[in-house]
Formats: structure tokens, sequence, C-alpha cells
């Protein structure tokens, strides 16, 4: 059975060609690779659309072309929908780098051992980044100098034990 992975949503139509403008939760470039996606029938199946032609749109924006999608009205249709992509077709990450999803539900430890809480998002403000522990409790930058290690398949990660005391407040 496939798993399936948010890679965007549908947040309007674009110009008179039937184009999606997608909000891109994956780094722009990954998607001149992506050959198809797929969209989630309310309680049902995914279904697959092959993409015919995508354009980066600002800092974070994809214009995306699909092949079956020939009319404005069934454009339209798909706005508000989440763009999903099977979690093996993702593009494969650089040592150090995560997907959002690889976070969220992560045990947040201190390096001294303590258990500090879960990672329940991440937030990106401007360009960066930051950790969502028990829901918005405590936001932690993450940089190296705080977030000291990631373990996804052991499901935690370290954070530096002089942010034990955010924790406290």
């Amino acid at each position: 059975m496939e798993n399936f992975v948010v890679v965007g949503k549908v947040i309007d139509t674009f110009g008179l060609n039937q184009d999606l403008k997608v909000e891109a939760y994956l780094p722009q470039r990954e998607w001149k690779n992506i050959r198809r996606v797929f969209f989630k029938k309310r309680g049902g199946d995914y279904i697959p659309f092959e993409v015919e032609k995508v354009k980066v749109h600002g800092k974070r924006w994809i214009i995306l072309k699909l092949k079956d999608i020939s009319s404005q009205e069934k454009a339209k249709k798909l706005v508000g929908a989440k763009v999903f992509l099977p979690s093996e077709e993702l593009p494969k990450r650089k040592e150090g780098e995560y997907y959002f999803f690889e976070l969220e539900g992560l045990e947040v430890r201190s390096d001294s051992g303590k258990y500090l809480g879960k990672v329940s998002g991440v937030v990106e403000v401007k360009d960066s980044l930051y950790l969502e522990v028990d829901g918005g409790k405590v936001l932690i930058p993450f940089k190296k100098v705080f977030v000291l290690d990631v373990k996804p398949e052991e499901g935690y990660l370290v954070v530096a034990s002089a942010l034990e005391e955010l924790f406290n407040l």
C-alpha cells in the first residue's frame, strides 16, 4: 500500500490556460522532475494526473499545468485541494535535510536526556524554520546550534540542554 504525502495546495487558477497556482511545500527546484501528482477524492481514492508543465512563480508558488484539465471549470474545481505524491516518489534529500512530515511527531529531548515534548508542526517565518513543540507552547529555531541531532527513524530529536528553561515557563 502506498503512503501519500502532501507536497502542495492549489491556491487558485492562473491565466486562461487552465493552469493551477500551487503553494509549494517542496523546494521549487524539486518540482521540475515531477511527472505526475495525485488528488484525493473525499473519503475516496487518490487520482493521478499527468504533469504537462511546471513553472516557478515567485518565491513559494508553482504554476502547474495538468494534461487532463482541459477547461477553466475543471481547473476551478481543484482550488483548495491538496497535492499529493507517493512517499517513494519524493525527491531524495541531502544529508541533514528533512521533510516537515518527518519532523512532526518526533519527541524532543535535551542533550542531558530530559523529555521536553513533541514536535507538533514546523513553522516557516521569512527564511527561517521553527519547530513548534506541543501545539505552539515553545518554538525552537531549526538551527544546528539548537537542534543537535535528528533521529526520525528512532522517533526523536535532541536539542541543547540550555533550551530546557523555555519549557519551565
